[in-house]
């Protein structure tokens, strides 16, 4: 069996810590909805969650970008979906009155629990096959 360099994780540090925080994020989000938390907490988390998100998908694009990723503008295309999905759950939030529910956040949780594992997980298996080291821009020798 072929040992890959990615495994499970991308194995891209930053880009493995940053999934890893943001799925924690989404999870504190969605525990405080179902308690019927604070909105007005729940919409500083979700501007928060968009400032880091937006920052890990300029970082995972330019990745890719160097790695001449034949997937990047579908990829990139994706990562608009999603930032668009945090701003309507944040608006959806901040126009009504204890409009706390779980159904626009579990939306958002599914839909980043896929991009991790299908989207983000492709480029990882592309990297493999192609023996890239992203973190060095260079090909793997050997």
């Amino acid at each position: 069996m072929e040992e890959t360099i990615h495994g499970g994780d991308l194995g891209i540090t930053v880009i493995d810590r940053d999934h890893q925080f943001i799925s924690e994020l989404l999870l504190e989000i969605n525990f405080n909805a179902a308690k019927e938390g604070d909105p007005r907490r729940q919409i500083r988390r979700l501007k928060q969650l968009a400032h880091l998100t937006r920052s890990h998908f300029r970082l995972e694009e330019g990745m890719m970008a160097a790695a001449r990723y034949p997937g990047l503008a579908v990829h990139s295309l994706r990562h608009e979906w999603m930032m668009e999905q945090i701003r309507r759950l944040a608006a959806y939030w901040s126009g009504k009155k204890n409009a706390m529910t779980r159904e626009p956040m579990g939306l958002l949780w599914e839909s980043h629990t896929a991009h991790m594992e299908c989207e983000d997980g492709a480029f990882g298996l592309w990297l493999d096959a192609m023996k890239f080291d992203v973190m060095n821009g260079e090909r793997i020798r050997g």
